[in-house]
């Protein structure tokens, strides 16, 4: 995928069971965190009506996000969950509130 200039965006889904849910949500977090460290722009975790978790991480651009990820050491292993394939977005036009991405425009 071509880079727009205006950054990059990843949809992640996630199927976890209820036992599972309170450590599934603390390791997103400490990943998450580790990234934000490493050049992501952060990202926010959902729930869906279904009760899946759906993240959505913003990045620069996707050679931030391979770099970040490549030097990250998430070796930890995550609980049990189902993970859907993600989806990988380019930023068009951007009008969130507070968005990183506001003034590349």
């Amino acid at each position: 995928m071509e880079g727009s200039g205006r950054g990059f965006a990843v949809i992640y889904r996630w199927t976890v069971a209820e036992e599972h849910q309170e450590a599934f949500r603390a390791r997103w977090r400490k990943a998450t965190l580790r990234l934000r460290e490493l050049g992501s722009l952060g990202s926010c975790l959902t729930r869906e009506a279904g009760g899946d978790f759906v993240a959505i991480a913003l990045w620069p651009s996707e050679e931030a996000r391979a770099a970040a990820f490549a030097g990250a050491g998430l070796d930890e292993p995550w609980p049990p969950a189902e993970r859907f394939e993600e989806t990988r977005l380019q930023i068009e036009d951007d009008l969130w509130s507070g968005s990183p991405f506001l003034s590349h425009g």
